[in-house]
């Protein structure tokens, strides 16, 4: 078995040198590690993983003993919006949300496994009792230490920053963001994520773009650290952040931090601090960006009143500040309008609006419209919603054997569903089957690649999906009842959506 080394654990945070601290929770991952090297365990990880979620466990554990509040910060949220201070498990009295609870370890394992299994396409059951098994072995090594075990201050006081050093207070939130985004415990899958879209952007560079491969990579970097929500809940690094702060004392600066703005920017104007940029996408609002937060080499042939800007906006404090590539043009010419309109079009989901209004105003107010065939469905949009085919553009086959669902939202807009039509109980549906959707309608709630997230929520809200279950040891009664209980955490997770930014109810 290979022993992990101080040097791994440094990866989990956000300085390079190893003390006292870093010694002793390097031999509590070895100690886990040891736990996880068995062949029972290689049925729930490859060895990297296994690594990776000793690594893991040991920095939550961390994270508990020094008061950092990462966790608890989740467990207070997970509180709020699903009424449980964890997914899964039912808790009692016992369960204490700043302590360590077998329970944090099994909702952890079942995590870490979940994600390892992500390329297989599997649903690990959160109550696998080999799961369970472990999660209690696990426990007892770190009860056993958990009153003596030695706070990590440069990892609080890194989480707490206070006086001027040698940044300003929005270089500060930005180490903190790029560590906790990328390289903290508590976010595993966003490295993967960057790593993914990083290779799918510059894959195919034109020969024009080879000398701009850094930019890219450092758009991409700085993109998914903002807009990224691949972690537990569903929010941006942001977002998160501003929980922590709130809940933690943080500093306030982070408590308003929540939201970036990526549009087209007129310069309005400037002064010595500030530039002034008109939101082009949006309510034309203007806003006040630091000019320290701009590369001003970079853009010194801007034009008040004529150039615009590509770019981010993030808001810190009381003042905006960019972040990321910003692109300057010089004036705001026909094809800058045109992707103006086009930008501002997917913003406020002005096609989708107005095809869901079609759309329900063909169906009488129905957000679902239910087809026998192929030419049933193209009747319905050529003769109820009015709408015609592009002049030589031929709709593909679609082989109904078990018919089709259409259905529309203010944010996705017509969606049509060939597949699983049999899973989706309503009286309109002659197609439905409550044993063929015992098997498959798990997909509606589980599978982005089966249905748009808010689409998913209108059907469990409207308790079309009554039959969707996990497999359990426990029965199928027990499955379907189970994944009802924890159907909206579930949906989040695997869709990396909630319904707080995604779904008009």
């Amino acid at each position: 078995m290979k022993k992990i080394y101080p040097k791994e654990w440094l990866k989990l945070h956000p300085y390079q040198i190893v003390d006292e601290v870093d010694r002793y929770y390097t031999d509590v991952a070895n100690q886990i590690y040891q736990v996880l090297n068995t062949p029972l365990a290689d049925g729930m990880f490859e060895e990297k993983d296994a690594r990776y979620f000793s690594l893991c466990l040991t920095a939550w554990f961390e994270d508990v003993i020094s008061q950092v509040g990462i966790w608890t910060t989740f467990t207070a949220a997970c509180k709020k919006r699903y009424g449980n201070w964890l997914p899964f498990y039912p808790l009692d009295d016992n369960y204490y949300p700043d302590e360590i609870n077998v329970e944090d370890i099994r909702f952890l394992l079942w995590h870490h496994i979940q994600f390892s299994s992500r390329d297989e396409g599997r649903i690990i059951n959160p109550e696998n009792p080999v799961i369970e098994l472990f999660a209690n072995e696990l426990y007892c090594i770190l009860d056993e230490i958990y009153e003596t075990a030695p706070e990590n201050e440069r990892l609080w006081q890194f989480m707490h920053p206070k006086g001027k050093g040698g940044l300003n207070s929005f270089e500060k939130y930005r180490l903190v963001l790029q560590w906790f985004h990328y390289d903290s415990y508590f976010n595993i899958e966003n490295q993967k994520q960057y790593e993914d879209e990083l290779e799918e952007t510059t894959s195919d560079l034109s020969e024009d773009w080879q000398g701009k491969k850094n930019l890219l990579v450092y758009n991409t970097y700085t993109a998914l650290m903002l807009q990224g929500r691949r972690d537990l809940l569903s929010l941006t690094s942001c977002e998160w952040l501003a929980l922590w702060a709130e809940q933690n004392n943080g500093p306030q600066e982070w408590r308003s931090t929540k939201e970036y703005i990526e549009s087209f920017f007129l310069l309005t104007g400037e002064d010595d601090g500030f530039l002034y940029l008109q939101d082009l996408c949006g309510k034309d609002e203007v806003y006040r960006v630091a000019k320290e937060s701009f590369d001003l080499s970079s853009i010194k042939d801007r034009q008040v009143g004529e150039s615009v800007a590509l770019c981010t906006l993030l808001h810190y404090g009381k003042v905006w500040n960019q972040i990321g590539i910003m692109s300057l043009l010089p004036s705001l010419n026909n094809d800058i309008k045109q992707a103006v309109e086009s930008l501002r079009d997917k913003k406020e989901h002005r096609n989708e609006k107005a095809v869901y209004e079609d759309f329900i105003r063909a169906t009488g107010g129905k957000p679902f419209y239910f087809c026998k065939s192929r030419q049933e469905m193209i009747d319905f949009l050529t003769h109820e919603m009015k709408y015609r085919t592009a002049e030589g553009l031929k709709l593909p086959s679609i082989r109904a054997k078990h018919g089709l669902i259409l259905m529309a939202s203010p944010r996705t807009g017509l969606y049509i569903q060939t597949q699983l039509c049999e899973c989706v109980k309503s009286p309109d549906n002659p197609f439905y089957d409550a044993k063929a959707a015992a098997q498959k309608a798990l997909s509606f709630l589980l599978s982005p690649d089966v249905i748009p997230y808010d689409l998913s929520c209108m059907l469990q809200d409207r308790g079309m999906l009554p039959d969707a279950m996990l497999n359990s040891l426990k029965g199928e009664e027990y499955g379907r009842k189970f994944l009802q209980q924890n159907a909206h955490f579930l949906t989040d997770y695997f869709f990396h959506r909630c319904r707080e930014k995604d779904y008009d109810a």
